[in-house]
């Protein structure tokens, strides 16, 4: 009784002080990134979804409309963009502003991305916490420590945390989404997944697997949810402009006349004219029918092996001939987690320093890569491909132990 009491005492006390401790740090690492964004500037991922929400709800204007594309530029620029630059289109789904508004609320843009990169930080954390929930690991302390550096250093997570791309937020509504999913609770689910869908072409054939596993194992609420949630986005944002999506269209057919190389075809295209974009197109048919074999895999099958077909699917969508980015590849950090942990799980001690030797060689093999291959400040097509790559090859592997495809 007496140390029960003890313990409850000592609970009462470290919960304030942990909570005050989280605060501080908090707010000396957003201080922090505020003076980042005072001496560096940039987020030009960020801008333009910031600002274009600021003048929906300040101005009235469309975040899609020439006014306040001109708008973002000049913010951007000082001027109207040239030819060959980044245009600054706002391109997302008009329902992104309900993440971006409690942002576009605040005028000051050194400050709102400060506060920006801090969330995007805690999101990171927050990360590698449901990744490694989801795939039932306990790493030691030091595995710990190494996935948190990890996430916060590779290159996959710097290039979005600087340039301030949503792509961090929608990892971990992806990841939210799949760890609600395997507890049940399909309707926080549902809403998880749209707001995922504030960068659809990252989650655009994650959503339909979801529907045919939630389908083949009668999870109707999981169903509804997710298609509510779309449908009330969509409403939501007709309301505020009416022709919203045709007006998003627009943009997104704009958007690969000013931007690089975005597709395995169009790399490969790059890279040897006079046959790349057959390669390219081969690639594409043979990820489709490695999509629609993984699909079948998860057909009526429990969560371990719906989880495995979920992030094989994030990782050929990379592949599949979907304009992508590699700020995106955030989004494959917990296919990642999943292979360490069940390396760590099949080989003990061994797996440990397999994982430990992985998660370096990614990290200053990605880096490497970047920095012996960019063209100015550019990254070179090929950043597209190592992760992705391994990523298959070891999601592939994993599938093969049939503890992954137990049937109810």
């Amino acid at each position: 009784m007496n140390n029960a009491i003890a313990r409850a005492n000592k609970t009462r006390i470290m919960l304030p002080l942990a909570l005050a401790l989280a605060i501080i740090v908090l707010v000396i690492l957003t201080i922090t990134n505020i003076n980042y964004a005072e001496d560096n500037p940039g987020g030009a991922d960020f801008i333009p979804r910031w600002l274009g929400v600021r003048l929906l709800f300040t101005e009235g204007d469309s975040p899609y409309s020439q006014a306040t594309t001109q708008a973002i530029q000049e913010f951007m620029y000082g001027r109207p963009a040239k030819p060959g630059e980044d245009q600054a289109l706002f391109v997302y789904p008009l329902y992104s502003f309900l993440v971006f508004t409690p942002f576009s609320l605040i005028a000051d843009y050194e400050l709102v991305r400060g506060i920006w990169q801090t969330t995007l930080q805690i999101a990171l954390i927050l990360l590698v916490i449901f990744s490694i929930q989801l795939a039932d690991w306990r790493p030691s302390m030091a595995t710990l420590f190494l996935l948190s550096v990890f996430v916060l250093l590779w290159y996959h997570s710097v290039r979005p945390l600087i340039n301030g791309n949503p792509s961090i937020l929608v990892a971990l509504f992806t990841a939210s989404a799949l760890l609600a999913i395997s507890r049940e609770q399909d309707i926080v689910a549902g809403v998880l997944l749209g707001l995922a869908t504030i960068k659809p072409q990252v989650v655009v054939l994650l959503i339909p697997l979801v529907l045919i596993w939630a389908l083949s194992k009668r999870r109707w609420r999981l169903i509804g949810s997710t298609l509510g949630t779309l449908f009330f986005f969509v409403i939501l944002s007709t309301a505020l402009v009416p022709d919203w999506i045709l007006q998003n269209v627009r943009q997104i057919l704009a958007y690969p006349g000013y931007t690089p190389a975005a597709t395995p075809a169009t790399v490969f295209f790059e890279w040897w004219p006079a046959y790349g974009r057959w390669f390219g197109y081969l690639l594409t048919l043979v990820m489709s029918l490695l999509l629609l074999w993984c699909w079948n895999k998860a057909w009526r099958k429990e969560f371990k092996a719906f989880l495995l077909s979920a992030y094989a699917t994030l990782t050929i969508t990379t592949f599949i001939g979907i304009s992508t980015a590699t700020s995106s590849y955030i989004v494959l950090f917990p296919a990642l987690v999943l292979v360490f942990a069940e390396w760590e799980k099949k080989y003990g001690r061994a797996g440990r320093w397999l994982v430990a030797s992985t998660i370096l060689l990614i990290l200053v093999g990605l880096w490497a890569l970047f920095l012996t291959t960019k063209v100015g400040n550019f990254q070179n097509p090929i950043m597209f491909f190592p992760v992705p790559i391994f990523l298959i090859v070891a999601l592939f592997l994993l599938q093969r132990q049939s503890d992954f495809f137990a049937t109810e």
